[in-house]
């Protein structure tokens, strides 16, 4: 049997075996295998309501399955139920039948209040249910739907199950917590912790008071405004995030990671450009096959990177450390203790001052150094196989061991930091700073 012959085959199987469960009612899909074909049928849509009375429990619990669901809390102390019913069916007639036969409903113990429908009862489904409920205000809700949009405003502790459905929440004065896939999500306004799970899909959150944790891939994250921590694992997801107070750590593959007026931030990246402005409390980055461009840094600089390039300026810390290799490291407009490791890449430097020990060390690269005017810090610089070009008007000895050029300054100095920049198979060049931008 020939490839092609094979795989129509297994294609025929796997197509007889969907259709067997789908018309026995073992899978939950809304085909209709009655008379006619589906784009013969038309919608009906059918409605009731129920109003409750209190005393209630503190737990709305609500179980549907391909519909809408929108909850709204009200000063009001009843509750409200609208029930939607659109069920397709070729005529008016079949669709009453299925109308009088689909149920809402309720039932209430110490603990909960529970809303659901009778679906499962149903061989052949087609329809959808959807419910508009006002509850008394921040009342809790545990919510489980699938294949519809959830919308809820103004309640307490909120749980949600969405199966293939969008969530829509804000007001949320308890805590929160989604699980969701292949629609999006948006968050607004929430007192307390926020926890998403959630995949091929856009998460947008503003304003959470508590903290914050994302388990998410294949889309897009959208934060601004959280309060407290931030903790984001998603692989295969772009981020960009603004106005995060506490720590934030991101672990993240193969989308760009976008950061603005952020915290204390940890980053564990893979194949993942990182853009970064304003940072207080330091920044961490663990990356491979990637660039960052960082901006504005307030606190420690720690890199660890796999052909990882970084251009970063305006640095103010106790300490930098980058260790790289086989793309370039350009740093500007830095004040900090400064180890700088690289292999196969050239590095170009040019501090704000030299207030901290700087020390570079290169293999397979050139080294560009602009020096402060006016500052006199001990200086040495050596170059295997390379140059060292002292470009400063001022004195220095040279010497040479080993086809090591060995260039040094500033000696006689010893109150001051020292700079010292080595490299193999490359030049050292050390200029006077200008005005100039350079980077």
């Amino acid at each position: 049997m020939k490839a092609k012959e094979v795989i129509l085959l297994l294609i025929i199987i796997a197509a007889g075996v969907f259709f067997y469960h789908a018309y026995t009612g073992n899978l939950d899909v809304d085909f209709y295998f009655g008379e006619g074909i589906f784009w013969d049928f038309e919608d009906f849509i059918y409605e009731e309501s129920l109003e409750l009375e209190p005393p209630f429990p503190s737990r709305l619990r609500i179980v549907n399955s391909h519909g809408k669901i929108e909850i709204q809390g009200t000063e009001k102390q009843t509750i409200t139920i609208d029930f939607q019913k659109k069920i397709w069916r070729k005529n008016e007639e079949k669709a009453k039948e299925v109308a009088d036969k689909l149920k809402m409903i309720v039932d209430k113990d110490e603990n909960r209040i529970r809303i659901s429908t009778n679906r499962n009862e149903f061989r052949r489904k087609n329809f959808d249910t959807n419910f508009k409920i006002s509850i008394p205000k921040d009342m809790d809700i545990d919510l489980e739907n699938s294949y519809g949009i959830v919308k809820a405003s103004d309640v307490g502790e909120v749980k949600i199950y969405n199966r293939h459905g969008e969530v829509i929440l804000s007001e949320i004065s308890g805590k929160l917590d989604i699980h969701n896939s292949y629609e999006d999500v948006e968050i607004e306004d929430v007192e307390s912790s926020c926890w998403i799970e959630s995949k091929h899909s856009t998460v947008l959150v503003k304003n959470v008071k508590g903290g914050l944790k994302i388990d998410h891939s294949y889309g897009k994250i959208l934060l601004e405004d959280i309060s407290q921590d931030v903790e984001i694992e998603s692989p295969h997801t772009e981020i960009f995030v603004n106005g995060l107070k506490g720590k934030v750590d991101i672990q993240n593959s193969y989308e760009k990671i976008t950061l603005q007026n952020v915290g204390p931030t940890t980053i564990n990246g893979h194949h993942s450009r990182v853009e970064v402005i304003g940072v207080k409390g330091g920044l961490k980055i663990i990356n491979s096959y990637a660039k960052a461009d960082l901006e504005n840094i307030q606190g420690n600089l720690d890199i660890e990177g796999k052909h990882f390039a970084v251009s970063a300026k305006k640095i103010i810390g106790e300490k930098i450390s980058i260790s790289s290799s086989y793309e370039d490291i350009e740093l500007s407009d830095f004040s900090a203790e400064t180890i700088i490791t690289l292999h196969n890449g050239n590095s170009v430097l040019d501090p704000g001052l030299i207030s901290h020990p700087i020390q570079v060390k290169s293999e397979y690269g050139k080294i560009k150094f602009f020096w402060p005017k006016g500052i006199g810090c001990p200086f040495e610089a050596r170059a295997k196989g390379g140059e060292v070009k002292w470009n400063l008007p001022v004195e220095f000895s040279f010497s040479e061991e080993d086809r090591t050029s060995i260039v040094k300054a500033f000696q006689q100095v010893t109150d001051k930091p020292s700079v010292f920049l080595s490299t193999s198979y490359g030049d050292i060049v050390v200029e006077e700073q200008t005005s100039d931008v350079r980077l």
